[in-house]
C-alpha cells in the first residue's frame, strides 16, 4: 500500500467519523428539544418541535402550560396526598386537551384561532395561579380545581362569519 492510499483512507475515516459525530449530536439536540416540548414528562406531545422556541401565541401558551404543570408536580405534598395526586392528574388531562386545541387552532384560519388563543390565555393564567398555590402548600380547594378544569376543557364559542 502506498502513502497516497493510506492518506486517502485516513481522510475517508476522518470524514466518516465527523459525519457520525454530527449525526449523533443532531439527534441528541432534537431529542432534547422534543423532551423539552412535552407538557407531561415522558408523554409525547402533538405540538410541533418548533414550539420549543417559537414566539407564536400558541407556542408561548404551550410553554406556559408545560411550566405550570411542572410547578404543579413540585407540590411537596403530592407524593402522599391522594387528593392532590388526583387533582394533578385531572389538571394534566385537561391541560393536554387545551394544548391539543391550541395545536389545532395554530393550523386554522385567523377567525378560528383568535378566540381559541384568547380563551386559552385566560385558562392558562388560571392554571398558573392554581399551580403556584398548590405547589406552595396551600389547602387543596376542589371547587377551584374543578373551575380551572372547566375553563381549560370548555372550547370558546366561535361566532359565525
Amino acid at each position: 500500500m502506498g502513502v497516497t492510499t493510506v492518506v486517502v483512507l485516513l481522510v475517508i475515516a476522518a470524514a466518516l467519523a465527523a459525519a457520525a459525530g454530527v449525526f449523533m449530536m443532531t439527534r441528541r439536540i432534537r431529542d432534547g428539544a422534543l423532551r423539552a416540548n412535552e407538557i407531561i414528562p415522558g408523554q409525547a406531545t402533538n405540538a410541533p418541535a418548533s414550539w420549543s422556541g417559537s414566539h407564536d401565541p400558541e407556542a408561548r401558551l404551550h410553554r406556559r402550560i408545560r411550566d405550570a404543570l411542572s410547578l404543579l408536580r413540585s407540590d411537596p405534598h403530592a407524593d402522599y396526598d391522594g387528593g392532590r395526586i388526583d387533582a394533578r392528574v385531572r389538571l394534566e388531562i385537561a391541560a393536554t386537551e387545551l394544548d391539543n386545541r391550541l395545536i389545532a387552532a395554530s393550523k386554522s384560519p385567523q377567525r378560528v384561532r383568535e378566540p381559541v388563543v384568547a380563551q386559552a390565555g385566560l385558562a392558562v393564567t388560571e392554571l398558573e395561579n392554581l399551580a403556584a398555590e398548590i405547589s406552595g402548600g396551600a389547602d387543596l380547594q376542589l371547587e377551584r380545581v374543578d373551575a380551572v378544569i372547566h375553563r381549560m376543557t370548555s372550547p370558546p364559542r366561535l361566532d359565525s362569519p
